[in-house]
């Protein structure tokens, strides 16, 4: 009985203890402990035990749970200040205006740099490259040059500096943090990128190519004047030049700035043959001068002569293996002037200047003068052209702006349209005279000019009479007359090239005319013959030639007539011999002509 109720003791102590389970359980708890309680009868003391030691397990769980969330807690709050402390400094490294530590720009250190100190540093340690071009050898001594510039690939330190700065600072402040790590660990070798204008190489290659190929077109064929050598490349014709892989070879050297010659092979396959008849008939020319052209008014271009040995030429190319430059020598003769001597030496000199004056010339004469003057400034006469002073000018109408002013005309002192383009035209031919030109024809005035010396001036008219000269010296002269009203002066010059230093001095020498029966002794005019002298460069007379004669008359006012007397009655006399003395003076010149004029000189 005893022991019955210390059984009971112990289940209602288990229940209970079980019950306060159960509160922390739930229902289902307490379901299942009813279960155990309904089996305790036939336990024995190893289920008791049991039922007592089962408790204990629920607090030990809520400790270590317990603990679990502190540690998870502690862990959060760490995670979250290294992410706070990440962000803060990424940034500030996003933002910082350096480039990030141990970076390097092509192989030059610029970390922890800003641009501008970047771009010192690069300027200092030669990363800037003296000539920033590429060259490629082509045949027949051809040179293909492209510039950085050129292809759009030039970069100037700031901008490789900043290159750097953008690689580091690229993206959002997270990747610039881990760009940051990754350089101040492991460091950063950043290369130059180059963008490179294809297109502009190679169209600068096609150009080189081109003028390669059309020198290869004329069977690679070379002449060094200098040398005095044919060079012909063996094979010439069959040289293969790949523009697209040269322009590959141009943009992928300025991309890496390597600047400098390029190696390139040229394709050759082959062996052409030599027309050496063909060749000799393309080079062989004589030598010619340059020339003045009177149609363009420009120098022509001058030949050097090529002349060569067509065996000799045969044997060398025979001899040379493919590929080889064959050098064929040729005489070279020179022409006597080359387009720029002969452009140098045209026009170099002052041949003559004649300068007359206008004192006492109407207005209108004055106006005359300057359209004549105006006519012929600029004239060119080339080697061998005649000049035409009436053609020159052109009918004088009033039309063309001449006007009526005194000329002589028939012996007579008219109003005529034009009057006054003699004084011109005596100047030209004055000018020519001293230029040692050759004189076609000319007429002298029918009364003395006071611009000229005696024998020295040249009429003109319309229909006649007529002023040429043609220019019988080795170089073209350029003709120049102006007028200087202010002055009252006019001035013709004519240029040319004096190649021996020689010149012309006019001299005149004149005697008086008399050609009235009724007064024999009365001048009515006088006569002029004009000398040229050529005098060499030293001063020695080469020639004297009689220029011309020229015969004037005086105006019949200005004749000195005789005052007549009255005539005393004749005394008969006894009829004399005819005397050989004519009594009058012959209106031939002496044989040495005085250079006493013998007159007054009338305006």
């Amino acid at each position: 009985m005893r022991d019955s109720d210390q059984n009971n003791k112990r289940d209602r102590s288990y229940l209970e203890d079980t019950a306060g389970f159960s509160a922390v359980s739930g229902g289902k708890r307490r379901a299942g402990a009813h279960v155990k309680r309904s089996s305790a009868s036939k336990g024995g003391e190893h289920r008791a035990q049991a039922r007592q030691e089962r408790p204990a397990a629920p607090r030990e769980e809520k400790r270590r749970g317990s603990g679990a969330k502190k540690a998870l807690i502690i862990v959060l709050v760490i995670v979250a200040v290294l992410l706070a402390g990440m962000a803060g400094f990424a940034v500030y490294v996003s933002g910082t205006d350096t480039i990030y530590p141990n970076v390097t720009l092509d192989g030059v250190d610029v970390g922890g740099m800003t641009v501008t100190e970047a771009a010192y540093e690069l300027s200092v340690s030669g990363w800037e490259k003296e000539e920033e071009s590429v060259t490629v050898s082509l045949p027949m001594e051809h040179t293909l040059t492209v510039t950085a510039e050129e292809a759009g690939a030039a970069v100037t330190t700031e901008e490789a500096a900043q290159t750097a700065y953008d690689y580091c600072h690229d993206g959002n402040m997270f990747s610039c943090l881990v760009r940051y790590v990754n350089c101040l660990f492991s460091g950063a070798d950043i290369e130059t990128v180059i963008n490179v204008d294809e297109s502009a190489v190679q169209s600068a290659v096609e150009s080189a190519v081109t003028a390669t190929l059309n020198d290869l077109d004329t069977s690679g064929v070379e002449v060094d004047e200098d040398e005095g050598v044919i060079r012909v490349v063996k094979g010439a014709t069959d040289l293969n030049i790949d523009s697209a892989e040269i322009t590959q070879l141009v943009c992928s050297a300025l991309a890496a700035r390597n600047y400098g010659p390029i190696d390139y092979a040229v394709d050759e396959e082959g062996a052409s043959q030599l027309d050496v008849d063909a060749l000799y008939n393309n080079l062989y020319r004589e030598a010619v001068s340059a020339a003045y052209d009177s149609e363009t008014g420009e120098v022509t271009e001058s030949v050097t002569g090529l002349d060569f040995d067509k065996n000799e030429a045969m044997s060398l190319w025979n001899a040379a293996a493919l590929g080889d430059v064959v050098e064929i020598p040729c005489e070279i003769t020179e022409p006597e002037y080359t387009t720029e001597e002969y452009e140098e030496m045209l026009f170099r000199d002052e041949l003559a200047t004649v300068v007359t004056y206008l004192n006492g010339s109407t207005q209108n004469r004055i106006d005359n003068i300057v359209l004549a003057s105006q006519s012929i400034d600029g004239m060119v006469l080339a080697p061998g052209q005649q000049f035409d002073y009436n053609a020159a000018l052109g009918e004088r109408t009033t039309e063309r702006g001449y006007k009526a002013a005194g000329a002589y005309s028939g012996g007579q002192v008219v109003q005529e349209v034009g009057g006054g383009i003699c004084q011109v035209s005596s100047m030209v031919y004055y000018a020519a005279l001293l230029s040692n030109l050759q004189i076609d024809t000319r007429t002298c005035h029918y009364f003395p000019v006071s611009y000229v010396n005696p024998g020295m001036d040249a009429t003109v008219s319309w229909g006649g009479p007529e002023f040429r000269f043609t220019n019988n010296r080795d170089w073209p002269i350029r003709i120049e007359a102006s007028v200087n009203e202010s002055e009252k002066s006019v001035t013709v010059s004519f240029y040319g090239t004096d190649v021996d230093g020689s010149y012309v001095e006019m001299t005149y020498s004149t005697w008086a005319v008399y050609n009235n029966s009724q007064y024999p002794d009365t001048a009515t005019g006088y006569r002029a013959a004009t000398y040229r002298n050529v005098y060499s460069a030293d001063g020695e007379l080469i020639s004297r030639d009689l220029e011309a004669y020229s015969e004037y008359h005086y105006h019949e006012e200005d004749i000195a007539y005789p005052t007549p007397s009255p005539t005393p009655t004749p005394t008969p006399e006894a009829t004399a011999p005819p005397s050989e003395d004519p009594g009058y003076v012959f209106d031939e010149p002496t044989p040495t002509p005085s250079d006493d004029p013998g007159y007054v000189f009338v305006d």
